[in-house]
């Protein structure tokens, strides 16, 4: 298992750190990455927000396809304006970006 935590940077960046490094830009627009294993698959979506904080949760990777039940937590992140999602996830994850799928 590998942990992964997502979280959103100044007003224009989502990231992810931790076993996997990315970032997306997605200024004025909601983004996601999403997560690909044997044992499922699922979305995370970021946005921010008019008030100058993000907005971070999980979503289906499609209609009818059920949410893994990986572990999961929510804090708030060092930077004071974005929780912070940790997922622990099965070693065979991948991420991809919006525009890699």
């Amino acid at each position: 298992m590998k942990e992964l935590n997502f979280y959103g940077a100044s007003d224009d960046l989502l990231e992810c750190r931790g076993a996997i490094c990315e970032e997306i830009s997605c200024l004025n627009q909601p983004s996601y990455f999403h997560l690909k294993s044997a044992e499922g698959e699922l979305k995370v979506v970021g946005t921010y927000l008019n008030d100058g904080t993000w907005a971070l949760g999980v979503a289906p990777a499609e209609e009818d396809r059920a949410i893994p039940a990986w572990a999961s937590s929510f804090s708030t992140c060092e930077n004071g304006y974005s929780p912070i999602l940790t997922l622990t996830v099965p070693d065979d994850t991948t991420l991809f970006v919006d525009e890699d799928i």
